[in-house]
């Protein structure tokens, strides 16, 4: 094997046309920088117990599912560029990656309008009772009792983390004539400009607000953002949709604000606690002790209860154009390395 040829692994990867578009870009892209690499396809996370079959592999590409940290990266001797498919970086252990000296990129702006536009969705299917009216229709039941909408004109949209999709959000709530209260460690005067956003406390925000928007990473710092205590905080009326990072908001919230007469203008959730048990369907076996992700996923499981609840499986920023993006961005992004031994993608972690 020619010694300067990369071998380069993409996890997560089960689909073949994805498989053969990748192929054929980054063969393309290879041949004009006269550079020579394998290319694996595996459609199984790359994790602790996956990593030895794939110690010689020195560019790895993830996704959501794998789970990079010190154990992991102990086998992977030849790894040098590690790209996750994501925005989210909490599933790679960042100081970790530091330490052996592997670069990290992530993708930042993919599905930044995607990720709105599902949020904006939820938000007119949350004021139009859409799940009541189509549930309804589907048992030939065509009353208009109990689907009483709202308008979104003029009503207070507060959204907490303004980064890069968070400013898309602020954007079309704008175009719709909604009043904008923002929080977030690093306000945007741009935003504040452009359309009028009032950067407030988070306290302040939830008193306020009609619609909450969660749109902030997860790390420390933001888990449980949303929780017990700051739950009561929020108008009996309002709404809440995440679309960020299930840990983000605690469930059990979630369940007390739902079971108290609060947040009747609904819940909408892309991501949720638990979400990994789910869309994975193990919380199916048969097993007397439950994990605490499996009790997480049961408890996520109860909020289908409410007529006023909305769940997607984290399908937020899967459209056809964001899912190309990503491939051009991913084979940008090798090519990249492999010309200069860095990454262009730069991004702030808090700990």
């Amino acid at each position: 094997m020619n010694r300067d040829k990369e071998v380069i692994c993409f996890f997560e990867m089960p689909l073949e046309w994805q498989r053969q578009k990748y192929i054929r870009k980054l063969t393309k892209k290879l041949e004009e920088i006269n550079r020579e690499a394998e290319l694996l396809f595996v459609d199984y996370p790359l994790n602790e117990n996956t990593a030895s079959e794939h110690y010689n592999i020195s560019i790895a590409v993830i996704y959501i599912n794998s789970c990079i940290n010190s154990q992991t990266l102990e086998k992977l001797h030849n790894l040098r560029f590690l790209i996750t498919r994501t925005t989210g970086i909490d599933h790679i252990d960042l100081l970790a990656c530091k330490r052996r000296g592997v670069t990290v990129a992530n993708l930042p702006y993919y599905a930044s309008v995607t990720v709105a536009e599902h949020t904006i969705a939820f938000m007119f299917a949350l004021a139009r009772k859409m799940k009541s009216a189509i549930e309804k229709t589907q048992r030939f039941n065509f009353s208009r009792d109990g689907l009483l909408g709202l308008d979104l004109y003029g009503k207070t949209i507060g959204v907490i983390g303004t980064g890069n999709i968070g400013k898309e959000i602020v954007r079309m709530a704008y175009g719709i004539g909604m009043k904008i209260l923002a929080h977030d460690i690093n306000p945007s005067k741009e935003l504040a400009e452009k359309y009028e956003v009032n950067y407030v406390s988070l306290e302040e925000l939830l008193e306020k607000s009609d619609v909450i928007i969660v749109m902030v990473p997860y790390y420390s710092k933001t888990h449980h953002l949303i929780n017990k205590n700051n739950i009561k905080l929020i108008k009996d009326t309002a709404m809440l949709i995440n679309t960020a990072r299930g840990p983000v908001v605690d469930t059990e919230a979630l369940i007390w604000a739902l079971e108290n007469g609060k947040l009747k203008g609904g819940v909408a959730l892309d991501v949720f606690e638990g979400e990994k048990v789910l869309l994975e369907r193990s919380y199916l076996k048969e097993e007397v002790q439950l994990s605490i992700e499996e009790r997480k996923a049961l408890r996520t499981l109860h909020l289908l209860q409410y007529s006023n609840v909305m769940l997607t499986p984290h399908v937020a920023h899967y459209s056809a154009e964001a899912v190309e993006r990503v491939i051009d961005c991913v084979v940008e992004d090798i090519i990249y390395f492999l010309l200069y031994r860095t990454s262009k993608v730069t991004f702030q972690v808090y700990f």
